[in-house]
């Protein structure tokens, strides 16, 4: 059986030091193994040592953690440890007994793993995270301000910046460089979520949000998915609404994965986006506006620019009454360029129905306490 490891390309990572002072490091790792990469940052980390009182208060730490253990697999096997025998312990010399839990600990717990990004569509599926001294609190390092502003959580001693590549979808995994420009990009703009590797439920959710984007799309769905719009639009010509609402649907449904993948991204992006406008606009035509404001709102963040998928959000929200936010979605309309006679149209529709929705609430009151 091979023990061989998969072999690591050279890739430039990032020193951070805990002192502002020095400057962000440029460092590159010549490639090997992973293990080897481990064995070059835990000699870093393990340059760091224990002051006497540090040494204390983790071994006081690791025997509690110990005791527990102890405790929790005797309660399991039904043993008592007073009385399991008459035979006397051996004395235990406590100090050295320590001592080689502690070089234990330091020997296999050598640093922690923070999540800065994730390899998600929206990083290009790069992945960044620090590495730390995971007993930098016991060891009582600096606080690093600069690794902390990037993961949003307390930082102690020295870090390192480190970048992979992850595409579920096409299921590679490597390491790739983490030039400075990236820390900079990230400290002047930090994540807006926190990765937190001990919380299951946001891991879940990462790893869940991940699992969509393994999805690939062929080429045979979307020669369906093509000839589903061109259904829908001989259905909708036929005033066939539901049936081009089918149509529409089935595109949609085959145009939901990893376009990227496909020779022509930006034709299928724009095929998905026309099959959800010319849906929104059926379901509008047929009241049924909460699935076309649904449709309204997937087109405009599919294209934020869109100024078709603006218009039919605007009309979706009066329709489901909310005039408020159709308000608000017709100054985006205007500040994007839509034409000034539907900016006007769209202000009045919005006025009629607040002034319709008003007016039958009102009646709505005066029945209910008339005398």
């Amino acid at each position: 059986m091979s023990t061989s490891q998969p072999m690591v390309k050279p890739f430039t990572y990032l020193r951070i030091p805990s002192e502002d002072a020095k400057p962000v490091e440029e460092l590159h790792f010549n490639g090997h193994t992973e293990d080897e990469l481990r064995h070059t940052l835990t000699r870093c980390f393990r340059q760091s040592l224990l002051s006497e009182d540090q040494k204390k208060d983790m071994a006081r730490h690791l025997s509690e953690k110990a005791n527990e253990s102890a405790k929790k697999h005797a309660v399991k096997g039904g043993h008592d440890a007073s009385t399991s025998g008459n035979d006397a312990e051996p004395p235990v010399d406590v100090e050295r007994q320590q001592a080689a839990m502690i070089d234990q600990f330091l020997d296999e717990a050598s640093y922690e793993i923070i999540p800065v990004t994730m390899p998600m569509r929206s990083t290009q599926y790069i992945g960044t995270s620090l590495y730390i001294d995971d007993s930098g609190a016991f060891k009582d390092l600096p606080l690093n301000p600069r690794a902390s502003k990037l993961a949003q959580r307390e930082i102690r001693g020295d870090a390192f910046l480190l970048s992979n590549h992850d595409d579920p979808a096409l299921d590679e995994w490597g390491r790739v460089d983490c030039p400075l420009q990236r820390y900079e990009e990230l400290y002047a703009n930090p994540p807006k979520i926190a990765y937190d590797p001990s919380n299951q439920a946001q891991m879940t959710q990462a790893a869940m949000l991940r699992e969509t984007e393994t999805k690939k799309i062929s080429l045979e769905d979307y020669e369906k998915a093509q000839q589903a719009k061109e259904d829908g639009n001989r259905l909708f010509a036929a005033s066939d609404l539901h049936a081009a609402v089918q149509a529409y649907s089935m595109t949609v449904d085959l145009t939901d994965g990893r376009r990227d993948l496909l020779p022509d991204e930006e034709a299928a992006t724009q095929l998905r986006l026309s099959a959800l406008l010319n849906r929104c606009l059926c379901f509008t035509r047929l009241k049924k506006f909460p699935e076309a404001l649904k449709d309204a709102q997937a087109a405009a963040c599919l294209d934020p620019k869109s100024l078709k998928a603006h218009y039919r959000l605007v009309h979706a929200l009066c329709g489901a009454q909310e005039y408020e936010a159709a308000a608000q979605a017709c100054v985006q309309y205007s500040q994007l360029g839509g034409a000034e006679e539907d900016v006007v149209a769209m202000r009045k529709a919005i006025a009629a129905g607040e002034a319709e929705t008003k007016k039958t609430q009102k009646q709505m009151f005066s029945k209910m306490f008339r005398s």
